[in-house]
């Protein structure tokens, strides 16, 4: 039988256990599984020393400006034109062929790049198996999605940052957001979702969820600068001191689930339970209020550069204007009570240290990289290569993702002036399945 409600809150669900990507890759990063070698890119964004480290003059792979070419949406609207959105299945939960999972795998990857290979999407329908004392829920294909251990995300992002250099000082203003979302689910529950094995007899059935979100701004003064040595041979540190202020916070840790009696639908129902606390600080309370910490040294010797850069150290908030609510099930009145008698609290809440570390060597017309990153949602491991040979570029790599899998990454490029066409292909795991997909990226630079 299909439910497509079921179905969408399954896929709500199971959402947290993918990982958002935070941008799209370049085509040369992606041909080289990922590795960043840019100065305007992640390496400046995690390592406060590079706001002062220049391009080495003939250095290879240092263009100007990257014009990424969006292949990937012309295939989107030729399948999906913007005048047919009204009757697109993708878009309609009320369709007969609309299916969520699809639907959330497009969220989790915007059609930039064209894709090679798509994960399978699971269908959409469910069986349920139901007697007086039996229930059973077979999910198909869905199954794949349920995840066995505790499964979520999490993410610490500057969305803005405008700021002014002179000499290596720096001054400038950033917004900061974090969030982090984190399910389990209990092993009778895992049972019967993922396995399919029937509902039994006096069983807790249990699901726990932790959740942050805070955002705000924050002032920022910093300095970068070479401390020793020269262009080929020298010692850069940098720093920035950041005053962050929250504007708004909430945090939430909940239990939840139901408990079955001596027969699965007899005359005494299933019974209900639900633990919720929640403490929040809105728009309109006393800011949140806290200094951060960035780091970062560079030290580059010939065809070697090696860096090390770490992010919001120290970096806690102090809410004082917090206000927590307690909320359980009662069973005699099957009503949600709460407890609001928690009023303007201090609390604190912590940023996550982000840090990267990254290698490379260049020689002649080879270059090799390495990055080991982690940008709020898990560490990453890319090492990537890249061989030129006159007017063309061959590039390779790999990594391994936020979930622990291996990703690899192949591409070529081709200059013709002062321009050069590269493409990149990568596989990814940025889906509701456990294969890999598989996507092409193209970008023309200048040089």
């Amino acid at each position: 039988m299909r439910i497509s409600v079921v179905s969408l809150g399954l896929v709500a669900l199971v959402l947290h256990a993918a990982p958002l990507p935070a941008q799209f890759s370049s085509a040369r990063g992606m041909g080289m599984g990922g590795v960043s070698l840019s100065r305007d890119g992640t390496l400046t964004r995690y390592n406060a020393a590079y706001r002062a480290v220049l391009n080495r003059p003939g250095q290879p792979g240092a263009p100007k400006l990257t014009v990424p070419l969006p292949l990937g949406l012309f295939h989107f609207f030729r399948d999906h034109p913007i005048s047919q959105f009204k009757y697109d299945p993708l878009f309609h939960p009320d369709s007969a062929r609309f299916n969520p999972v699809e639907l959330i795998n497009l969220i989790l990857n915007p059609p930039f790049n064209y894709p090679l290979k798509q994960p399978p999407t699971p269908t959409n329908d469910i069986a349920f198996g139901v007697g007086k004392d039996s229930l059973q829920i077979i999910l198909g294909n869905a199954q794949t999605l349920i995840p066995a251990g505790p499964f979520g995300f999490t993410g610490s992002s500057r969305l803005f940052d405008l700021n002014v250099s002179v000499k290596g000082a720096r001054i400038g203003v950033m917004t900061w957001l974090q969030d982090k979302v984190t399910f389990e689910l209990g092993d009778s529950l895992i049972s019967v979702l993922k396995d399919g094995n029937p509902v039994t007899h006096q069983t807790d059935y249990t699901m726990t969820q932790q959740s942050l979100a805070q955002a705000g701004f924050a002032p920022a003064l910093g300095w970068a600068g070479r401390v020793y040595g020269d262009s080929a041979r020298g010692f850069y540190v940098g720093a920035n001191a950041h005053y962050y202020f929250g504007v708004a916070y909430g945090q939430a840790s909940s239990t939840g689930g139901f408990t079955t009696s001596d027969t699965i639908f007899g005359s005494n129902p299933l019974a209900l339970n639900a633990v919720n606390q929640v403490s929040y600080s809105g728009w309109g309370n006393s800011l949140g209020h806290g200094i951060g910490v960035d780091l970062g040294a560079v030290w580059v010797s010939g065809p070697i550069e090696f860096g090390v850069g770490v992010n919001d150290i120290g970096a806690t908030l102090t809410w004082g204007d917090t206000r927590t609510d307690f909320q359980h099930y009662d069973t005699a009145s099957s009503q949600i009570v709460t407890d609001s008698s928690y009023l303007h609290q201090e609390t604190k809440t912590k940023l996550p240290v982000l840090y990267i570390a990254n290698l490379a060597y260049t020689t002649g017309s080879t270059t090799l990289g390495l990055n080991l990153i982690n940008g709020g949602n898990g560490t990453k491991l890319r090492v990537g290569a890249e061989q030129r040979f006159g007017l063309f570029v061959v590039r390779g790599g790999v990594g391994r993702d936020e979930r622990k899998k291996l990703q690899f990454g192949g591409g070529a490029g081709i200059r013709f002036g002062p321009m050069q066409l590269d493409v990149g292909i990568a596989t990814h795991s940025n889906s509701l399945s456990d294969e890999r997909g598989v996507t092409l990226a193209t970008s023309l630079s200048i040089y």
